[in-house]
């Protein structure tokens, strides 16, 4: 049994859908509160550790621009880990495997909108983009990298990339909301992102900046490149 999700049966849905994974700094912050913590503490520090704060406005422009820079490369590994991902499923167990195993993914593709027109499909590109940066990639890296990579990096760097990882994995794909024949054709998508994502974040002593700037840039890409076609 599993439930087949669409959160792209309309933009508008899609749009609310991102900006409800401010849940994943929302859940988070609630446990610190429950710990009596400083919540301005814990999120600065989560994104941008004490250690990092004082670096130059020159590196943090080159984080941006690092970040910018990785984000078009993932988006070129992604294509090309797909198409390898479909080769070898394919080959091994079939055509008709894969396309199951597809139809089965939660779909995050928006409907083309009806009637549009330039200022519709510009409003739509930004507003998206600015979703994909302030809510979806900050959420994410916030409560992946900058809690649970985190915590369980105190007891050891590697677990606290593969744990941190595998539930980045998870929540993407999780059997369940997907069917297992999914799960098991994208699970390593998933999880080669949370792991690159994961080890910008080590080798930035746990700053977030390049890792949010790169999956913000990623997922725009994605967003701008379905209504690009549709500007007249």
């Amino acid at each position: 049994m599993f439930i087949l999700m669409d959160v792209a049966s309309s933009n508008l849905a899609f749009l609310l859908f991102s900006v409800g994974e401010i849940i994943f700094v929302i859940i988070p912050m609630i446990v610190f509160k429950l710990q009596k913590k400083d919540l301005k503490y814990e999120f600065r520090h989560r994104i941008i550790p004490n250690e990092m704060l004082t670096r130059s406005k020159y590196l943090r422009f080159l984080d941006i621009l690092i970040g910018i820079s990785v984000g078009i490369l993932f988006y070129f590994f992604g294509g090309y880990l797909t198409i390898t991902i479909r080769k070898v499923i394919v080959e091994t167990k079939g055509e008709e495997y894969y396309e199951t195993a597809s139809e089965g993914s939660v779909n995050t593709t928006p409907p083309p909108p009806e009637s549009p027109n330039n200022t519709l499909i510009w409003f739509l590109i930004i507003i998206g983009v600015v979703i994909m940066f302030c809510f979806v990639a900050l959420s994410e890296e916030f409560c992946f990298r900058g809690v649970l990579q985190k915590e369980f990096g105190h007891i050891s760097p590697i677990l606290g990339i593969l744990l941190s990882s595998f539930f980045f994995m998870i929540y993407h794909v999780f059997p369940g909301v997907v069917p297992w024949v999914t799960f098991l054709t994208f699970w390593l998508y998933y999880l080669a992102f949370g792991i690159l994502l994961a080890l910008i974040t080590y080798f930035q002593k746990g700053d977030l900046v390049i890792s949010i700037i790169a999956h913000g840039t990623f997922n725009s890409i994605l967003w701008v490149q379905l209504y690009l076609p549709y500007l007249q």
